[in-house]
């Protein structure tokens, strides 16, 4: 990594703080834990801490607790551990994938070999369930898992359906639950959870954390066709190059002028860079971009109505303003 890329990251890292302070706490606690690490691993461990991160999971996990009671150190603990199966399912994801770059650095899998790469994943998880097992957690625990049986059956079935030229919109929508959304709704049940919310409450977090969830991959899926490698730190079109069908391609699948020109070009397995172009022109031009956007912003108007059962406070106001960014995501 080069120092440029450090210091950059250093700067982000410190503007997050300054807009989350509660997020210093658990940056010291996810350094403390995998600085324990021995050898290889533990280079492992620091190489992806310096490699950054947005830390959504654990602003929900923090932001949804306090939105009922002053923070506390178990919404911390619960924040590491989601943060540390996030990272861990990011490792697995990357290696199934074969890809060389996350957020334009080089994959663990690309540094350190496969092997490596897997082996931290999986002390990632058991370093997160090590802290969840603890008495107090252990009654978060039953999300988390969740989570995680999700997102292997997401993979599985993305697997499986790969260049499918007959995936539906309720299979999409399943799918980004299990890969995305169950994981940020453990997230906000578990802050809600230790901040002894009702259980209405938890529920409507519950709601709210698969509704960003859907936004959240919806927009990821609409910059991995129309953002820049820049930006995204790593190759444009790099999920429809993996035959992994999003929602802007189905509904461009359902548009009479397109959709049987894209059908063909999915039967063949053929793409290379002129035919992502043209994907892209088409959609465009379809206007299949635009209503991926517009569904997007549905799923964020749906999240924000399920905290309209959340007593209002500044934690709430820090969420409602967190959805929106979302949306407006570039990278």
């Amino acid at each position: 990594m080069s120092i440029q890329q450090q210091l950059h990251d250093s700067q982000k890292t410190m503007l997050d703080s300054l807009r989350f302070p509660e997020l210093l706490f658990v940056e010291d606690q996810l350094h403390e834990i995998l600085n324990k690490a021995d050898g290889l691993i533990q280079k492992t461990c620091v190489t992806l801490l310096k490699s950054g991160g947005k830390r959504v999971r654990p602003l929900l996990t923090l932001y949804s607790g306090m939105c009922f009671g002053p923070l506390n150190s178990l919404m911390i603990k619960a924040s590491v551990s989601a943060e540390m199966i996030h990272m861990a399912s990011l490792i697995h994801d990357d290696i199934i994938d074969k890809s060389e770059t996350r957020r334009g650095k080089p994959t663990m899998n690309s540094i350190y070999g496969e092997h490596a790469a897997i082996l931290t994943g999986d002390y990632l998880f058991a370093e997160a369930f090590n802290i969840l097992s603890t008495e107090q957690l252990l009654k978060t625990m039953r999300f988390f898992i969740e989570a995680i049986q999700a997102m292997c059956a997401g993979e599985v079935n993305q697997a499986a359906a790969q260049f499918s030229d007959t995936i539906e919109k309720e299979q999409y929508f399943k799918r980004i639950a299990q890969k995305t959304g169950i994981l940020l709704a453990a997230c906000c049940q578990s802050g809600a959870l230790l901040a002894d919310a009702g259980v209405e409450e938890i529920e409507a977090f519950r709601e709210f954390g698969l509704n960003i969830g859907y936004a959240y991959q919806i927009t990821d899926d609409i910059l991995d066709l129309s953002g820049s490698t820049e930006s995204l730190g790593k190759p444009v079109g790099s999920d429809l190059l993996n035959g992994n069908i999003t929602l802007p391609l189905i509904y461009l699948m359902d548009n009479p002028v397109y959709g049987n020109w894209l059908r063909e070009i999915l039967i063949s397995h053929k793409m290379n860079c002129q035919g992502l172009h043209s994907i892209y022109e088409a959609l465009i031009s379809s206007r299949s971009l635009e209503k991926a956007q517009l569904t997007a912003t549905r799923c964020i108007d749906k999240a924000k109505a399920c905290l309209g059962k959340i007593p209002a406070s500044p934690y709430r106001t820090a969420l409602i303003n967190l959805s929106d960014s979302i949306l407006l995501r570039t990278s």
